[in-house]
């Protein structure tokens, strides 16, 4: 395999008043192309933060990560968002659809962004929407899908451009045991066909279910990493 996210030395502080919180405290993590490495760790520890700042929602305050042979840290705005439509696929716990739109319109929304035309992103979506088994429920808007499906939608916009890496914040968060079960199926089935995922979780459960790697941050520091329950 080779070397999908370099994250080296990565630090990120806030300043609140007069006081500066070390969030992120000299991260390094590299994560290989088709791996799936899951992020364990308190609330308030960092794991979010991480994520962020990996999927160019966030700039760090020292360390570098580098997407592919990309250092974000040498991005500009401008080309940072073109990071975020064409390299990251971000999978949220509260899914995050727009409520007025069909499931289609949702997994469309990417390719918008991207400028892809109108008639091919159609036709990307429904090839989405169809890999996570919603092609019978393209006009369905979110309120007329339960909770799993709803989480399908977002996984299958997160995917729809084709992204280096998957980006998922508690993907199991909002759902029940058996609804959780199957978005975590249909994550193992995706990185069975190459798809690299970085995945926060607070359920070691999960983690077993689908991480080759599981990697421990405790107040911004990695404490530990070992092997997850997929080999």
């Amino acid at each position: 395999m080779t070397v999908a996210v370099d994250v080296r030395d990565l630090r990120k502080q806030y300043t609140m008043g007069e006081t500066v919180l070390d969030v992120l405290r000299g991260v390094d993590l590299t994560i290989e192309h088709g791996e799936v490495v899951c992020v364990m760790g308190p609330s308030g520890s960092g794991k979010s933060t991480l994520l962020n700042i990996v999927g160019g929602l966030d700039r760090p305050s020292g360390g570098a990560v580098v997407v592919d042979g990309d250092d974000l840290a040498a991005m500009d705005d401008e080309r940072l968002a073109d990071y975020r439509r064409h390299q990251v696929g971000f999978v949220f716990q509260s899914f995050n659809l727009i409520p007025t739109l069909s499931a289609l319109g949702n997994v469309e929304l990417p390719l918008v962004f991207a400028g892809v035309a109108r008639a091919d992103r159609a036709v990307q979506a429904a090839s989405a929407l169809e890999s996570v088994g919603l092609g019978l429920r393209l006009d369905h808007k979110p309120t007329e899908l339960s909770g799993g499906e709803q989480q399908r939608v977002a996984v299958a916009r997160a995917v729809v451009n084709g992204p280096a890496i998957i980006l998922a914040d508690e993907p199991t968060g909002n759902l029940d045991t058996t609804t959780g079960h199957e978005i975590l199926e249909l994550i193992k089935a995706m990185n069975a066909e190459g798809r690299t995922f970085l995945i926060t979780t607070h359920d070691r459960a999960v983690a077993e279910a689908v991480a080759h790697r599981i990697v421990y941050i405790i107040d911004g520091s990695v404490v530990k990493i070992e092997q997850g329950g997929v080999a």
